[in-house]
């Protein structure tokens, strides 16, 4: 069998027993009283003074059992008798919830006492100051460096290499080759820009070919006939072969207006021409970019990225000098800093919170307020009797009590007149 929830008043037994003890209190005044009428009234006759006993004990009865009545009427029907304008907290329970989330909507939620409250904050200057603390920077900084270890475990590197090689493809294919290519050649060609480039390759180029000289006349040699050998021919083919290219090699280098360097010159501004007209070029172009995204080196260029990156800061997170764990201190102390020395930034972050909390708080006020509505309306009456008493129910067993006093003091005080004038 399911146990059901417990009640508010079981839920809470140090209020239950101090409510308890305050309405015991007052129910054994209201008897003492009973009890001292009693005794006094059988007596007076004897003992007319007791006149003024009994009046005090009388009078506080009746004030202590109109007061009974006021606080029991509060929350059920005195003695269980269904009196007219009794047992009002659980006749009107939903018009309660109402009222009290109305209530608190109006006085409590409502956006122009919010923005009052949180203009009076500066939580800016507060965060900085919580901020600046050295130690919480390295606990910060330390808590990151814990929370690494199982965010990446948690990581599928599956995807962390698809989402690598996507966003690669993406970035590739997005590119406007012709137009990248031909703006490119198109300012290194403006005032013959690109000739410094062509002098630098024809440079490296003669220096290349020096260098190479000596291979050059040994497969001249091994590919000439041994007669031509005896008469140091292929010695001379060779001198002559390397003679020409240097010579050619050093007249391009040097004649910009070289006939050889205009006509690649023309070839350059043909190239770009079909580059940005030709739909085949294009579509080379676009071929090219695809095997280049497909190609399984890329992706396992990617891969290695990643694992090199997560061992790194695996490693990284453990070491006692970690590089990650420096850099993360350094930069909470470097926000701290600047809040505390930049005022302007400080308002702009204060304007932001302020503005973000009032859009939440006025975004949800009609919600919470019904919460409070729906909440009070699926309680049952026993339960928000209970839990209303509860609360201010040894309160009001201080308006028996006074009930008792002040009553008895009123009616010793009225006997005594009707002693002293009649």
């Amino acid at each position: 069998m399911r146990q059901a929830p417990p009640s508010p008043i079981e839920a809470d037994p140090g209020k239950r027993s101090a409510y308890r003890r305050m309405k015991g209190f007052a129910t054994a005044l209201l008897a003492a009283m009973a009890g001292t009428y009693l005794v006094s009234r059988a007596f007076e006759p004897k003992y007319p003074a007791l006149g003024f006993v009994r009046a005090l004990a009388e009078a506080a009865m009746v004030g202590g059992i109109a007061d009974w009545f006021a606080v029991t009427a509060l929350f059920r029907h005195p003695l269980g008798l269904p009196l007219p304008h009794t047992a009002i907290i659980p006749r009107n329970k939903d018009r309660i919830g109402e009222n009290l989330a109305k209530f608190v909507e109006t006085n409590f939620l409502a956006p122009d006492i919010i923005s009052g409250k949180l203009a009076r904050i500066d939580f800016a200057m507060q965060f900085a100051h919580w901020l600046a603390v050295p130690e919480r920077g390295r606990q910060i900084a330390q808590w990151t460096l814990d929370f690494v270890p199982s965010l990446l475990s948690a990581i599928d590197d599956e995807d962390i290499r698809r989402f690598l090689h996507e966003n690669v493809a993406e970035r590739v294919r997005g590119v406007d080759t012709p137009l990248v290519v031909g703006t490119i050649a198109d300012t290194l060609l403006e005032g013959d820009r690109h000739q410094a480039v062509v002098t630098e390759l024809l440079e490296q180029l003669a220096q290349l070919f020096e260098e190479h000289k000596p291979l050059i006349r040994q497969r001249v040699r091994e590919s000439t006939a041994w007669i031509w050998k005896k008469l140091s021919i292929d010695e001379k083919v060779s001198d002559n072969l390397i003679a020409v290219v240097d010579e050619t090699l050093k007249d391009l280098s040097e004649n910009p207006d070289h006939a050889w360097r205009r006509g690649f010159d023309d070839a350059i501004r043909d190239f770009v021409s079909q580059l940005r007209s030709s739909p085949d070029y294009l579509a080379k172009w676009e071929a090219l970019k695809e095997r280049l995204v497909e190609h399984p080196a890329l992706k396992d260029y990617l891969a290695n990225v990643w694992r090199d990156i997560k061992v790194w800061i695996e490693s990284d997170a453990t070491s006692p000098d970690s590089y990650l764990k420096a850099r993360i201190e350094e930069g909470i102390a470097g926000i701290a800093d600047g809040l505390l020395t930049d005022a302007a930034m400080r308002e702009k972050l204060n304007a932001w919170l302020r503005e973000t909390m009032l859009a939440l708080v006025d975004g949800q006020r009609h919600a919470i307020a019904r919460l409070i509505s729906e909440t009070v309306h699926h309680w049952d009456a026993a339960t928000v009797t209970q839990k209303i008493e509860l609360e201010v129910g040894r309160d009001l067993q201080f308006v028996r009590i006074n009930g008792t006093v002040i009553g008895g003091f009123v009616g010793l005080l009225l006997h005594t007149l009707d002693v002293l004038l009649f």
